[in-house]
């Protein structure tokens, strides 16, 4: 019960975003793990929120190995996420949504949980409904 506390003050301060928030929509809808359904959509989350989050992913690409001296940003960006979609697959994440049973009609109301989760509010970049969408259809 501690460490169930601790982490659940961990999380409540810090700034989950909208990989949680749409992962919160996605695991109550189809009954999976918290854990899977971030990691399915991180890399998606990753590629939308890039540009207004660039230093921050920067130091990610840094923890994760990455030397990144001399590439250009967008090759910087490039290997940032090949190397998440390298450690999903590597997790046994390899499943799309598609994969897990959701199909493209799904894909509005699952929008429409996310926008409401209270997690969005801290993601680095505004979303709309339409932007969540679109990150849902990309993880098909």
């Amino acid at each position: 019960m501690q460490a169930s506390l601790e982490a659940g003050l961990a999380f409540s301060n810090a700034s989950l975003g909208a990989v949680h928030a749409m992962a919160h929509s996605l695991g109550g809808f189809l009954d999976r793990p918290h854990g899977e359904c971030n990691a399915i959509l991180l890399d998606h989350v990753i590629s939308f929120n890039y540009q207004s989050s660039e230093e921050r992913y920067l130091q990610i690409g840094g923890a994760l190995g990455l030397d990144m001296r001399g590439m250009a940003a967008k090759d910087k960006r490039a290997a940032i996420l090949q190397e998440i979609a390298g450690l999903k697959q590597a997790s046994g994440i390899d499943r799309t949504l598609r994969g897990k049973g959701i199909h493209l009609t799904d894909i509005p109301e699952l929008a429409e949980k996310a926008l409401r989760d209270p997690c969005l509010v801290t993601n680095p970049r505004r979303f709309n409904k339409r932007d969540i969408e679109v990150i849902y259809a990309e993880a098909l």
